[in-house]
């Protein structure tokens, strides 16, 4: 199992909230259409009232949702060159509306995602489909101009935006699917349908009594929007809330109850110091490493997390079966980290800072103030660093700014700091090509290795399982060895839960995947 749980001690009073599940959200939704969820909390609330083709189950596998099986050459669901993919779907299941749920909604979610008028978070893999067609309306054939690994880890699920799949009958005719009435009164074919939105306090969900998986065994599921975490911590200690995903930092702050227990699932990504590649001096992979070698990683995990985060040596989370466990960062060594840095000409001086030709070794570590994490890895990092005579200052930028697009000036990818802290969010399928090759999307560290994104071209393009695990392990040596990002941390996303509720049980990319399930007893 991925999840395992805890004790915890203490007493709390019991609100009674008979046939009601409810937890928080850190803000409001911005829209209801899961086309345009671009937050945890937006695509949470969308898997309680949408379904995808296919699901991922809480031990990290992709498991049949919409569609009656997850396509492979097996079972003669995907062809021999990797170009054609069938899905065959389930017949009887219907809207919330009443409406039928047929291959047509399947092929209009494709053409919302690849419409460009809608800007919808990410077309990556959709842009490949040459084309989709339903021969009758229980099937989908998809053609792709190329073979692409990714697809079947991708569509209408887990890939790096998750996407569930939408009504064609109540969109279709829409001329502008960003001002659609549908944005705030949604229907979906999930287990949940909204029947009251409170703005800026709460979103109120009955329990759909013709689910296809059955009726719900939870009448109500209320999200409350709590952007204040102790207020949070505050709702969960009184019971208003009976499950809440928390911090380290909120877990050791919430202290002991025996009302409460913990359940941690492992994080789909990582948490890493990306090098600024693009520039002096970190240009220099020989810089980096001995910049890693100055940096105790097991003190940022302990002092930080609690040990909640584990080490990461790669970008591919401990549960993908891409994974190179033989894989390891620089290991821990002040004496070697000076060593190194010596020898590269950056010598202390009388006031023990490092300076070559008259140049001081200062570098800026980005971070973004909405994450304890984020902010306390930095502040650790400085001091480190500090301690090896390199001098660093932090720089803090809200997240809103930290990711955007060069084009509009985002910190990240338009190469504005020597040092930053990012977290990096994996689909399903081991693809990283957007964050390690020279022209990926997500390529924060700006680092360009033709020969590196040769490996991931065979690995995106192979239909065996066996030849992509040794290209991903390839890539995972030459990644730990070249150093464009520094591995932190593994997360594991920790839920404090009522020892009331039954049947929650988070999967790697989704706590609410399963609500159906929810019983309080």
């Amino acid at each position: 199992m991925l999840c395992t749980t805890c004790t915890m001690h203490g007493e709390r009073p019991r609100p009674a909230r008979p046939g009601e599940v409810s937890f928080n959200l850190s803000e409001d939704p911005a829209s209801l259409d899961p086309l345009f969820a671009r937050s945890d909390d937006e695509r949470q609330v969308a898997h309680l009232m949408f379904d995808m083709l296919l699901d991922v189950d809480d031990r990290g596998r992709l498991i049949p949702a919409l569609a009656l099986a997850v396509p492979s050459q097996a079972n003669h669901g995907i062809s021999a060159d990797g170009r054609t993919i069938v899905y065959h779907l389930r017949t009887g299941v219907r809207w919330q509306d009443g409406k039928p749920f047929t291959a047509a909604d399947v092929i209009f979610t494709w053409r919302a995602i690849t419409d460009p008028d809608n800007n919808a978070p990410s077309t990556r893999g959709y842009n490949l489909i040459d084309l989709i067609f339903a021969p009758d309306p229980y099937t989908v054939v998809v053609r792709l101009r190329r073979p692409w690994a990714p697809a079947v880890a991708t569509f209408f699920t887990y890939g790096a935006d998750p996407m569930p799949v939408l009504p064609a009958h109540l969109l279709q005719d829409q001329s502008d699917l960003g001002r659609a009435d549908f944005n705030l009164h949604p229907v979906g074919t999930g287990p949940y349908k909204l029947v009251r939105w409170e703005r800026d306090d709460r979103l109120v969900f009955a329990a759909n009594p013709s689910y296809f998986r059955g009726k719900p065994k939870t009448a109500l599921v209320v999200a409350h929007v709590v952007p204040d975490t102790n207020t949070s911590l505050t709702m969960l200690r009184s019971g208003l809330l009976d499950w809440s995903l928390l911090s380290p930092a909120q877990r050791l702050a919430l202290g002991r109850t025996t009302s409460l227990r913990f359940t941690y699932v492992p994080f789909s990504g990582i948490g890493a110091m990306a090098y600024n590649c693009r520039r002096p001096p970190l240009d220099d992979e020989r810089l980096r490493t001995a910049v890693a070698m100055a940096i105790d990683r097991r003190r940022l995990s302990a002092g930080i997390t609690a040990g909640q985060y584990p080490l990461a040596e790669s970008d591919q989370p401990p549960f993908s079966w891409a994974h190179d466990s033989s894989v390891a960062m620089p290991a821990f060594s002040p004496r070697e980290a000076d060593r190194r840095l010596d020898a590269l000409g950056w010598r202390r001086g009388a006031d023990g800072v490092r300076r070559k030709a008259g140049k001081t070794l200062a570098l800026t570590f980005a971070s973004f103030p909405e994450s304890d994490t984020a902010v306390r890895t930095a502040e650790y990092v400085q001091r480190m660093l500090g301690e090896r005579g390199i001098d660093v200052t932090i720089k803090k930028v809200s997240l809103a700014q930290f990711y955007l697009p060069a084009s509009e000036h985002g910190l990240l990818l338009s190469g504005r700091f020597d040092l930053a802290y990012v977290v990096w969010r994996s689909g399903l399928d081991p693809d990283d090509s957007d964050l390690v090759t020279c022209r990926g999307a997500a390529n924060y560290a700006g680092y360009c290795d033709r020969f590196l994104d040769g490996l991931e071209t065979r690995a995106l393009s192979s239909q065996s399982i066996s030849e992509r695990r040794s290209l991903y392990r390839q890539i995972q040596r030459r990644l730990a060895a070249a150093l464009p990002y520094f591995y932190l941390y593994s997360p594991r996303y920790g839920y404090a839960v009522d020892r009331d509720l039954t049947g929650f049980d988070p999967s790697p990319f989704s706590p609410t995947w399963n609500a159906y399930q929810w019983t309080k007893t």
